[in-house]
């Protein structure tokens, strides 16, 4: 590499003749602002005061950033630069004393929630439910909702919305009746439709033949993968790509497997094995004491190459592969090999996905809106119907109003959160924003972010939660977006989804991309035809197979963090153009722009033993569902899969917890 001072333009819209940009950015700006900004210089800690200096005069890092689109999520895609910093600031000590500086603002609060995701609504919303009067929320992103939160990209006159992260619904009466009654009593306190065919999905143009076409970013790529509109992509010997339709659903008989592989693929789907007689917690501490590689290979007889096709898409739903996650967070998602212990050869068409799971436009944004709307109705624009709610302008400056019964402070990392022991308000919470330290105080706080930051910024933690805590280890994750001008190129060859891990090439960047199934609400017009712009999203984990647990997340974030922004979007290109040579795709003319969010702790990762203990010691959720005093910890990694139906439920039990007992 050349590092000199090539100039390289940083265009607002991803690509160079797009009109408006920001000052060109040479290759010195990007090491020193983006490699170094993010990684290095924090190795060093500083004090408090210096790192809310450095924030007020270098609030953001364009170069690592990249463009966010249009609308109210732009300024907070993914972990945004200003917040890693101040996040590695407090792993690497720069706020140990930072309650001694701050600036008490005399606020007095029944609950403090910290983190404003899925988790920390949830909180919210229960506290209200419980009467609580004075509610504040603290979260660090410059928008709410966590990884619930949207891109928009306006291409030709459409608004083209997708996923930032967390992207999968269900309507409860059916899909998700295992969460009892207290999850569709939720849905229908916030108004959602009860039924699919109430939700505006857009039909196809007139004149245009329909093909299959996903409704969601998931049940394609493994748990519903054959379809006739799902496309296998392998490299020949000749580094030729070629696109395989409905792989699965064609018997495996033009995969470049081995004839055992194939074999066992027919077994696993046909006539699935039930290794075990065991129900219950049983079978839960069972296949807990063993990794999900370990329970294909040994216990079902299957070939390393299943489990090796299985791993990026496992990683895709809980983090990383089988090699290091326990058997039980494969039996908890239903991957391959576990229909024989959860009842049975079951249909593995898409038509035959269930029928009440979807995706909203801008993914699970849909839920956290409706939460947000619910607790401060001012705070999105319109009415309370589903539209309005779905497209209305937020609205910060209603966020934070003094004498609402909850208030949401965004841009708040809070540092340093400690108890007395007795008082109307023994918890005090300290926070960074805007240069500044604060603190409040409350009767009682939730922490509702991540282990990793409640490690650091809660004090006097006894061991056996610190352990606990280090025992939610999280894995980084990429979802991307990208705007097409238009997807003839795809829909002439009848594909609409795409798996590629076989596509071997030092540029690849993830292992699957789709394009979904439109709503069109409001102002959110998506036509349905190939000749018309569309979104397609990009799922991207980081795994290193063979390295340890934590030597492949350390290693994935790395990676992901250490990399500017153009070379994120090179990587997509490469990848899309390498994939789709043979179709007319190019991407200077089909890719109008294009935003990437990077999650640097997206999924918990469970390894054998989390959920039942390991060498004696407790499962973490055992531990850390048990308040400390007057904290609580409704962390979405509790369960071992997140997802926001229970991050939902961990918040609303740790608020019951500290109020009902």
């Amino acid at each position: 590499m050349v590092l000199g001072e090539r100039r390289i333009p940083f265009a607002l819209s991803v690509t160079d003749d797009a009109p408006g940009s920001a000052p060109a950015v040479t290759r010195r700006d990007f090491l020193g602002a983006t490699l170094l900004g993010t990684g290095a210089a924090l190795l060093t800690a500083a004090s408090p005061l210096d790192v809310e200096a450095q924030r007020a005069q270098n609030p953001a890092d364009p170069a690592f950033d990249g463009p966010g689109g249009v609308g109210d999520y732009a300024p907070s895609h993914g972990n945004m630069s200003a917040m890693l910093r101040d996040a590695h600031a407090l792993r690497d000590g720069a706020y140990a004393n930072a309650e001694r500086r701050a600036v008490d603002t005399n606020e007095r609060y029944d609950l403090v929630i910290v983190g404003g995701g899925a988790a920390g609504l949830g909180a919210a919303y229960e506290a209200r439910r419980l009467g609580l009067r004075r509610v504040l929320i603290l979260e660090n992103h410059a928008v709410p909702g966590g990884e619930c939160k949207r891109n928009e990209l306006l291409v030709d006159g459409v608004r083209l919305v997708g996923p930032q992260g967390s992207n999968q619904f269900g309507i409860p009466a059916a899909s998700l009746s295992r969460l009892g009654t207290e999850y569709p009593a939720l849905w229908r306190d916030l108004g959602l439709p009860e039924r699919m065919d109430e939700f505006p999905w857009e039909p196809w143009a007139p004149g245009i033949e329909p093909i299959e076409i996903p409704r969601d970013n998931y049940y394609y790529q493994l748990w519903n993968d054959e379809s006739e509109a799902h496309a296998h992509a392998f490299t020949d010997a000749r580094g030729q790509t070629r696109l395989i339709r409905n792989l699965f659903g064609r018997q495996l008989d033009d995969a470049p497997w081995t004839d055992r592989a194939r074999a066992d693929w027919r077994r696993l789907r046909r006539d699935p094995p039930r290794p075990s007689t065991l129900e219950g917690d049983a079978l839960r501490a069972w296949l807990d004491n063993m990794t999900y590689d370990e329970y294909l290979t040994r216990e079902l007889q299957v070939s390393p190459d299943v489990a090796r096709y299985i791993a990026p898409r496992m990683a895709g739903g809980i983090g990383l592969g089988g090699d290091v996650l326990s058997a039980y967070a494969a039996y908890q998602i239903g991957l391959p090999g576990m229909d024989g212990l959860r009842g049975g050869a079951r249909s593995w068409a898409l038509a035959d996905a269930p029928g009440k799971v979807a995706s909203f436009p801008g993914g699970n944004d849909g839920i956290a809106r409706h939460l947000l709307k619910t607790l401060i109705p001012s705070a999105v624009g319109g009415a309370r119907s589903f539209a309005d709610v779905m497209t209305g302008a937020l609205r910060p400056a209603a966020f934070d109003r003094a004498g609402a019964p909850v208030r949401l402070r965004l841009g708040a990392m809070v540092v340093a959160v400690s108890q007395r022991a007795s008082g109307a308000h023994p918890v005090t919470v300290t926070y960074a924003r805007d240069g500044a330290l604060a603190r409040v105080a409350s009767s009682h706080v939730v922490m509702a972010g991540g282990a990793w930051s409640a490690l650091h910024a809660v004090r006097d933690l006894p061991e056996s939660y610190r352990s606990a805590m280090r025992d939610c280890v999280r894995a980084p994750f990429l979802v991307v977006n990208v705007a097409l001008r238009q997807w003839r190129f795809l829909y002439d060859q009848g594909i609409t989804a795409l798996s590629y891990d076989a596509v071997v090439g030092r540029d690849t960047l993830g292992y699957t991309a789709n394009v979904r199934h439109p709503m069109s609400i409001g102002r959110m017009r998506q036509p349905l035809h190939p000749d018309r712009p569309i979104m397609l999203t990009m799922y991207v984990p980081f795994l290193s197979p063979g390295r340890t647990l934590r030597e492949q997340v350390t290693a994935g974030r790395a990676e992901l963090l250490g990399a500017p922004f153009r070379d994120l979007e090179r990587r997509v290109r490469a990848t899309l153009s390498a994939l789709l040579a043979r179709t007319g795709f190019d991407a200077e003319r089909h890719i109008a722009g294009l935003v990437t969010n990077r999650w640097g702790h997206a999924y918990v990762c469970p390894a054998p033993g989390f959920y039942t203990g390991r060498d004696g010691t407790p499962a973490p959720a055992n531990v850390l569902r048990t308040a400390l005093g007057r904290i609580a910890f409704g962390n979405a990694e509790l369960n071992g899969h997140q997802n926001y139906p229970g991050a939902i439920a961990e918040g609303r039990r740790a608020v019951r917890e500290l109020v009902t007992g």
